[in-house]
């Protein structure tokens, strides 16, 4: 390796034109396809393709349109003003846009009265197979020939229905009143439960105060992908205030709100994306404050810069390329790389003009400082690297991305550390002749470590025997901590898309997100599992642990039920209840031609009842009734969701894992789906991915260590500092009672890489000098000890700065972390290496005398 890095520095120092020339070249090439690197905008994929639930997901979104709905509630002004015409008016006029904009499949404010009639005749002409058991004795009694003649008159000038009232048309389609049965129960068509149809014009989706009417649009792109959510809500809102601005309603008072799954999913992206801009931010400025306050020169403080904004710039053409996209969550990247962008330069600034010093020329300073610092520069980035790309095996995709662009942005500024800098150092001074420095890099660093060095030397005793109490205490404080938290995104109680949750559920009783069963195969295969598993979370709900209950099976029974529920009718003659209403309307003196249809289908019932297809009930059922809950997908095979919404809508494992895995055992498969168990199992998902990573960091960077000094005893000193910084980290956390989620494991991974640092470049300086006390060294490379980890510290530090929890949860943990670090560093290797010369000299031993 010394060979190696020999190597390295006689090409820089000879060639430095050569080596700032290829570097620049490879800028402009990395810099040329930055553009080609996207913004993943679907929210579902910062979490993976492989986990059956968010595949679950987009299949929920992108085959059915479930939950991919857009909401807009227009709502009349405060007080007793009667604003329904304006009310109708805007909401013609909106949906009239949507349907004309080519983005959006339907929209809607209430039902054509065609429609209305559609799902009378689809009830009334399928009744033996659509007659849930409740009703089969009351349709027995007006199927009944002596019944008929009375039901065709209540029919005829009663309709009890929720349907506005529409005389004749209604009488036809259903002469016996059938449909007044089915609605009465309340099941199958609740769907309209909460509009109230009958106010206004007719057939429009009011409130039941009237004060607010709702549309109804699916747009055609699924509200998983942020940036077509951000573009249907921007064309919403230019719509709303342009009609809003008609003089016909510029006065009237009424609002339209959007509300559904494009606004939340427009305002998780706001609010990631503000968070990230935030803490780059941050770390930036701090960083640039940071380095003009301790670099004495200009120049310096450029040349100190470049592996950071180099690093960054290289990382984000390498992704462009592979893997040509990053989410919300790996942007982060540069508010971190900002913050160790400059970790290792500083050693290299902090180490050539003291070997300058020693004698002899610039460039042999420098060859010796590759020959030495270099080679901790390189051991340091590897050990760091070995962290992040930890992290980056992770089944959590957003932490992979993550983590793979981290470890690609630590080899980028270990190049321009090791390369890049050294070559414009070489190139400035065959320019500017340099002068043999009179004093250490810094400005007040040096001041400052020789402060903290020197009284490690005088109380090294005190101050490990303190350490050691800290540490076991926070020992001790371990078994105590419980990790809890959540990944939830949100923006506060002011957040548009929960304001506008809230008036939805308010006004209309449409709730936020259920949960689901998915279900998967052929049309028969997926009906008759969506029965069995109603009739299992029906068991829930009568306990009173689930509220309600929507399932495509209240409309659209599977066959098998279907000609059941047709045999309980095999008793009744249809045959003679079609004469009989044939008699009873001719005896009424109505015109039978109207009603021929109805009465042949009673006949052709009577011979033979065949179960109603989906396609069939397609034919009667308005768009987004059925479709959205059962679909025929592209492969030809079906899926079908049962949404369910528990009385505790924070619960998770609603149905216990034992009984789904038992519905699975006797009904077939199906995936479960719900945002608070994705929640909760995404929790233990990177918990398992960061033990891992923690096991796998430790391994290699132990590996590293005791390579680096073949002897144990050495690798046990240099990892002394990141064994006490992590278990002191956590301990005081707990100790102070800050909670803990489970974002904080991931963090360790991050605290050993980075801290580690310390260690390797204190104690290979201290075993490469002749003769110089661990003081001496210790005070001579603290500044550069300093200086790399307060960058780090700002860096994730910024991240404290974000409202996204699991965010700065990591920066609050792996900010804590690093200073320990420092302090183990700075300070308990000193001390430890104090008291063993002491115990050396005590024993007659040279005081002199190194580490094996």
């Amino acid at each position: 390796m010394v060979r190696l890095m020999r190597q390295i520095g006689r090409l820089v120092i000879n060639h430095p034109g050569m080596v700032a020339g290829l570097s620049l070249g490879l800028t402009l090439f990395l810099y040329a396809n930055i553009h080609n690197l996207r913004t993943g905008t679907d929210l579902t994929d910062m979490f993976g393709n492989h986990d059956p639930q968010w595949q679950a997901a987009s299949q929920i979104g992108k085959e059915l349109g479930y939950g991919n709905q857009l909401f807009v509630l227009i709502e009349a002004p405060e007080g007793a003003v009667d604003s329904t015409d304006a009310m109708e008016e805007m909401g013609d006029r909106l949906t009239a846009e949507m349907t004309t904009s080519g983005l959006f499949k339907q929209a809607r404010c209430g039902l054509q009265q065609e429609e209305l009639l559609n799902i009378v005749r689809f009830y009334s002409w399928n009744f033996p197979s659509l007659t849930q058991p409740g009703q089969a004795d009351e349709l027995k009694r007006r199927l009944d020939p002596r019944q008929i003649h009375q039901n065709v008159r209540q029919s005829a000038n009663n309709l009890v229905t929720p349907f506005s009232s529409m005389g004749a048309d209604y009488f036809v389609a259903d002469p016996l009143g059938l449909m007044s049965v089915a609605t009465n129960s309340g099941q199958g068509f609740s769907q309209f439960g909460n509009f109230d149809l009958t106010w206004g014009s007719g057939n429009r989706f009011f409130s039941k105060d009237h004060k607010a009417m709702l549309i109804i649009a699916e747009p055609r792109e699924s509200a998983v992908d942020y940036k077509f959510a951000g573009q249907i809500l921007q064309w919403t809102r230019d719509r709303i205030e342009s009609i809003s601005a008609d003089p016909a309603l510029r006065d009237s008072g009424v609002r339209a709100i959007p509300a559904g799954a494009y606004v939340f999913a427009e305002q998780d992206h706001k609010f990631i994306e503000r968070n990230i801009r935030r803490v780059s931010l941050i770390s930036i400025i701090g960083n640039l404050a940071l380095c003009l306050l301790v670099y004495p020169s200009i120049p310096l403080l450029l040349l100190s810069m470049l592996p950071t904004s180099l690093g960054i710039l290289w990382t984000t053409g390498i992704a462009s390329f592979y893997p040509g996209e990053v989410n919300l969550i790996s942007l982060s990247f540069v508010a971190i790389l900002a913050g160790l962008g400059d970790d290792q330069i500083v050693h290299f600034f902090n180490r050539t003009p003291q070997e300058w010093k020693k004698g002899g020329t610039f460039n042999e300073a420098l060859l010796r400082t590759f020959e030495t610092t270099g080679l901790s520069i390189v051991l340091c980035i590897l050990t760091a690297a070995t962290a992040t790309a930890a992290l980056a095996t992770a089944g959590f995709k957003a932490l992979a991305e993550f983590g793979f662009i981290l470890t690609v942005g630590m080899f980028m500024m270990m190049f321009h550390t090791l390369l890049t800098v050294p070559a414009l150092m070489q190139l400035w001074g065959r320019f500017f002749k340099p002068l043999a420095p009179k004093a250490i890099t810094f400005r007040f660093l040096p001041f400052l470590a020789q402060k903290i060095v020197d009284f490690v030397g005088r109380h090294a005793r005190v101050l490990v025997v303190v350490s050691s109490g800290i540490f076991l205490l926070s020992l001790a404080m371990l078994p105590s901590i419980h990790l809890g938290g959540s990944f939830e995104i949100a923006g506060g109680a002011d957040n548009p898309a929960m304001i506008a949750q809230n008036r939805l559920s308010t006004k209309f009783g449409i709730q936020g997100n259920p949960n689901l069963f998915l279900i998967a195969g052929n049309q028969e295969q997926v009906l008759r599992r969506a029965e069995q598993l109603t009739t299992g979370l029906e068991s829930y709900q009568q306990k009173g642990v689930i509220k309600s209950i929507f399932s495509p099976t209240s409309l659209l029974p599977s066959a098998t039920t279907q000609r059941q529920r047709a045999a309980t009718f095999a008793s009744i003659d249809l045959a003679a209840s079609a004469h009989a209403l044939e008699d009873s309307l001719r005896e009424s003196g109505l015109n039978l031609e109207p009603h021929k249809p109805y009465i042949e289908q009673l006949k052709k019932l009577a011979q033979n009842t065949q179960p109603v297809t989906l396609e069939e009930t397609a034919q009667y059922l308005p768009a987004g009734l059925l479709d959205n809950s059962i679909r025929k997908t592209r492969d030809e095979s079906y899926v079908a969701a049962i949404a369910f919404y528990p009385t505790d809508s924070n619960a998770v494992g609603v149905i216990p894992d034992s009984v789904l895995q038992s519905w699975r055992n006797q009904y077939g498969p199906f995936v479960e789906f719900s945002f608070q168990k994705i929640n909760h199992d995404m929790q233990s998902g990177i918990l398992d991915d960061s033990r891992k990573a923690l096991v796998w960091t430790a391994a290699a960077i132990l590996l590293i260590v005791y390579v680096t000094f073949r002897s144990v005893k050495v690798t046990l000193l240099v990892l002394m500092p990141i064994v006490f910084a992590v278990i002191v980290t956590f301990g005081f956390l707990r100790l102070v009672g800050h909670p803990l989620s489970f974002m904080s494991i991931t963090a360790i991974p991050l605290i050993i890489g980075i801290g580690i640092d310390n260690g390797i470049h204190l104690v290979r300086r201290y075993r490469e000098s002749e003769g110089n006390s661990i003081l001496v060294v210790a005070k001579a490379s603290g500044a550069a000890l300093i200086q790399s980890n307060l960058t780090t510290i700002i860096g994730f530090g910024a991240l404290m700065a974000s409202t996204f929890t699991p965010l700065a949860e990591l920066g609050l943990v792996t900010t804590l972390g690093v200073a320990l670090a420092l302090v183990g560093g700075l300070c308990l290797i000193p001390a430890v290496i104090v008291l063993e010369e002491q115990k050396k000299h005590d024993s007659g031993l040279s005081q002199g005398t190194k580490l094996a």
